[in-house]
């Protein structure tokens, strides 16, 4: 198997664990809540508040999951990092706009298509990041 479509089941799967790990710390506890306030008779709107608040969360982990130490979760146990063209590590601010395309319709579309390809997604190229093995 080349380097290169290694890395890219690396990421495909780094994708994963972080999905279902946000999956799990996040929608776990809002169903949890919903549950319990439809069985104590608990307001429509009290069951939406929760969940407006839960997918808000949901929303900026995904955009800024790759910037403590240029890794998220998936990517720290699999082994992989974002790199920016001075070797520095992904920050915040980069992140924020390489994920950014990850919350838009379609646009997410085609930065899995990127992958899949084993090409750059167009996240990495706005913010100058690399997906580099350790």
């Amino acid at each position: 198997m080349s380097n290169t479509s290694q890395t890219t089941l690396l990421r495909v799967a780094a994708f994963l664990v972080d999905t279902l790990s946000l999956s799990v710390i996040l929608v776990l506890p809002a169903s949890l809540i919903s549950y319990t306030l439809a069985l104590v008779g608990g307001s429509v709107k009290g069951i939406s508040i929760v969940w407006a608040v839960t997918v808000g969360i949901l929303i900026i982990g995904i955009l800024i999951r790759d910037g403590y130490r240029g890794r998220s979760i998936g990517k720290q146990l699999l082994g992989l990092r974002l790199m920016t063209p001075r070797g520095e590590e992904c920050s915040y601010a980069r992140s924020f706009v390489r994920n950014f395309p990850l919350i838009v319709p379609l646009w997410n579309l085609i930065e899995l298509g990127f992958i899949l390809a084993g090409r750059p997604r167009t996240g990495d190229r706005i913010a100058r990041t690399t997906v580099t093995e350790e």
